[in-house]
């Protein structure tokens, strides 16, 4: 666990070498009707595929629904980030659609 928060350190600390260094936060949520897939599985897995995919870090401390992506914040990262999550799909839960959004980092 502390090796985790260390190497999500160094890469939040290591970003901003390129441009301007700002990060956004950004998850790939399963949602049906405004409302999460409730077990977190799906969220958790399609953000940590889209911010592969975006070549962004997974925040360590955040779980399930609340998993989030640190990425560079640029329009090309962004849109990455967003079309790889569009494109997923989970045939366990085929009614809960990916949703690219900012982390809500309230409880």
């Amino acid at each position: 666990m502390k090796v985790q928060i260390v190497i999500a350190a160094l890469t939040t600390l290591l970003m901003p070498v390129h441009g301007d260094g700002s990060t956004t936060l950004r998850q790939c949520a399963g949602t049906l009707n405004n409302r999460y897939e409730s077990s977190g599985f799906l969220t958790a897995e399609f953000t940590q595929n889209a911010c592969s995919a975006a070549d962004g870090a997974i925040d360590p401390n955040l779980k399930g629904n609340k998993k989030c992506c640190i990425l560079l914040d640029t329009d090309a990262i962004r849109k990455t980030f967003y079309d790889s999550c569009a494109a997923q799909k989970d045939v366990t839960f085929p009614h809960y659609p990916p949703v690219g959004q900012p982390c809500s980092l309230t409880p």
